[in-house]
């Protein structure tokens, strides 16, 4: 997932989020909310990647940390998140982001 955000590759969201997905945070639901999520981002702020800091995981659940940088202020924000699956895609996600803080 964040290796196609890096990308900026829309598409592959159809493959990596179940029809079934629901976000949390955006308090909707399908693969195309995440498209329309991740392009808005790009829109506003170019340059924005995400680095995954930590994963962990057990036979249910995923849980990350990651950083994102690249914001048109120069700061950057992390983010705490986590997923269920359905096989190898995700249904679900709950998440929270620190308000970005600026780069020294």
């Amino acid at each position: 997932m964040y290796e196609a955000f890096n990308r900026r590759d829309t598409a592959a969201a159809k493959e990596i989020f179940a029809d079934s997905f629901y976000s949390h945070p955006l308090k909707t639901s399908g693969w195309e909310c995440v498209q329309r999520a991740w392009q808005r981002m790009w829109d506003q702020h170019p340059a924005l990647k995400v680095t995954l800091k930590d994963l962990v995981a057990d036979d249910q659940r995923v849980a990350t940390r990651t950083e994102m940088g690249g914001f048109v202020d120069g700061s950057t924000a992390t983010m705490l998140e986590m997923f269920t699956f359905d096989g190898d895609r995700i249904t679900e996600l709950w998440g929270l982001s620190a308000k970005p803080q600026a780069s020294s």
